[in-house]
């Protein structure tokens, strides 16, 4: 079977997207309210956390070139990497059934408070099947448009945004030292080392020497649109109006006017509803190739029929309506287990992949 390519910058605009539409949907009502204005540097920190992911990920994927992540744990473990290998996969799942959580019930009590969430479910499902089915390719060239468009949209609503601003809501610096925003990274820095996709992704880019560029520059991009949009929240409301809200940059786009069209809000939505479905496609495709490479399958295509059925009923599932268990879970559980995961995994993954071919040269 032919393996389909894309181009590093196709790869550069996956992860932009991933990035700002993760961190539109996930990480606002973590982070403000924690955090207030020093939000930045818990945003930076992130960044770093995701980029030194990407560095392990970039060497692994050169030393195994052509192999995913899937593949080249068991190359590096051998039978080990077997069960190394279900523990990322059942990561991108939880991930993907988290996001999938996040993003119905978002909708659920934004936009359509008396939908169901599972018709959200259901509709996202359908359309990710259905770009997970087409390959990476067609997931790759429609994030090509949709991140173009939420340069565009950003530099509107941002422009539109500063007759409100007051910048003194940005002071005192620190006001409670630098601990509550180091420790504060720990959000945008789990969900932004999801893009720890980036290991199933290699072996389909053409040139393999400019990924890690371009991996670099869409997480500072991303990054650095996502803390503007989060800052502009602030200066706009304040600290603790913004920290009360469940989604303080919706509430911002439902404030703010461009010239004569007061309701951009919903056009917002639809642009970063259009980047989940650039995300959770991604991770649909990367959870169904890793399957088929770990189960040794000709094709991804069957599982994405099979883990369908889950990604549907993920808004169903047990304490999903328990707001003690659901917060818990997403500000403690889920953030310990990524990093653990995408940072923990991946340093001994790499370490052990260099000693392992330190030893076979010095016995050749």
């Amino acid at each position: 079977m032919k393996k389909s390519l894309i181009s590093a910058s196709q790869f550069f605009f996956i992860i932009f997207v991933s990035i700002t539409s993760l961190t539109f949907f996930s990480v606002p009502s973590q982070l403000i309210a924690k955090v207030k204005q020093d939000l930045w540097l818990s945003m930076a920190l992130g960044a770093i956390i995701d980029i030194y992911v990407a560095v392990l990920l970039y060497r692994l994927g050169r030393m195994y070139a052509g192999q995913s992540l899937i593949q080249y744990t068991r190359s590096i473990l051998g039978k080990a990497g077997k069960v190394v290998g279900l523990i990322f996969l059942l990561f991108f799942l939880c991930v993907m059934v988290t996001a999938m959580w996040i993003y119905s019930d978002f909708l659920s009590r934004t936009l359509m408070p008396e939908t169901p969430r599972l018709v959200f479910s259901i509709s996202m499902t359908i359309c990710a099947g259905l770009a997970a089915v087409k390959g990476i390719e067609a997931i790759a060239r429609l994030s090509q448009i949709i991140g173009f468009i939420i340069l565009l949209t950003s530099v509107v609503l941002f422009t539109s945004s500063i007759p409100y601003i007051q910048l003194q809501f940005l002071l005192p610096p620190f006001e409670n030292g630098m601990l509550p925003a180091i420790q504060g990274a720990i959000y945008p820095g789990s969900w932004f080392g999801i893009c720890i996709m980036m290991g199933m992704l290699m072996p389909h880019i053409k040139k393999q020497s400019g990924i890690l560029k371009m991996k670099v520059y869409a997480v500072v991009l991303g990054t650095s649109v996502m803390t503007l949009y989060l800052l502009y929240s602030i200066v706009v409301m304040g600290p603790v109006m913004a920290g009360h809200f469940e989604n303080p940059i919706y509430i911002l786009s439902r404030i703010t006017q461009f010239l004569i069209f007061e309701r951009i809000e919903v056009l917002l939505l639809l642009i970063f509803i259009s980047g989940s479905f650039i995300t959770i496609s991604t991770l649909y495709y990367a959870v169904t190739e890793g399957t088929a490479q770990w189960l040794g399958t000709k094709s991804h295509k069957p599982w994405v029929y099979v883990f369908g059925i889950i990604f549907i009923l993920s808004p169903m599932f047990p304490y999903s309506n328990e707001s003690y268990m659901v917060d818990r879970y997403l500000s403690y559980w889920f953030p310990l287990v990524s990093l653990i995961i995408e940072g923990g995994f991946m340093t001994f993954l790499f370490i052990w992949a260099v000693v392992k071919s330190k030893v076979s040269r010095s016995s050749s």
